[in-house]
């Protein structure tokens, strides 16, 4: 799958070349419906870890759990950008997809280096006590967001495969990384 023509948004304010909203929002849902080129919606969250894991660098999402008691979805389809209910499972691209065919692995995947997790969407402002931690670790959750999946539901309704990515407080992406988002 090739990341060439993806929507690239950054809700931790950090990636250049990639748009960056404050929070989910109504700009981020025209962003994301916009008709172009695009298969793949890059989308950059932070990752709140804090009780649940210990990784200083960037990870991969390859699921989630919504827990914001929210679906930006909720109300009148919007039927001329795709279907009431979209699927979802296989929604998240993992580092293979992010090879183009020419590519080979003997080059080096950058994203291949990259732990991967199942993030949790919570309501924007919401810190787990410990009983919602424990709940959390039980689902094996990486982390906690709060952008990520509503603009993940969105991207599905427009018909976009989704490269998620967490983003711990203080960290950036790597030059190889980045390079890697942007070919």
């Amino acid at each position: 799958m090739k990341l060439r023509h993806a929507k690239l948004i950054d809700f931790t304010g950090t990636v250049d070349g990639f748009v960056h909203p404050a929070a989910f929002d109504r700009a981020v849902i025209e962003l994301l419906r916009s008709k172009d080129k695009a298969e793949v919606a890059i989308i950059v969250d932070r990752a709140h870890s804090e009780g649940l894991s210990t990784f200083d660098s960037v990870v991969l999402v390859n699921d989630h759990v919504n827990l914001s008691g929210d679906n930006p979805l909720v109300g009148p389809n919007d039927a001329a950008v795709g279907p009431r209910f979209p699927v979802v499972n296989n929604i998240y691209l993992n580092a293979a997809d992010t090879m183009d065919q020419e590519e080979t692995w003997t080059l080096g995947n950058p994203l291949g280096r990259v732990p991967v997790v199942v993030a949790a969407g919570l309501r924007s402002g919401q810190v787990p006590d410990p009983a919602q931690l424990d709940f959390l670790r039980s689902l094996k959750v990486g982390f906690y967001c709060y952008n990520l999946v509503p603009a993940m539901l969105i991207a599905a309704h427009a018909g976009l495969k989704v490269l998620g990515l967490g983003l711990p407080s203080g960290q950036s992406l790597s030059a190889d990384i980045t390079a890697c988002l942007l070919r």
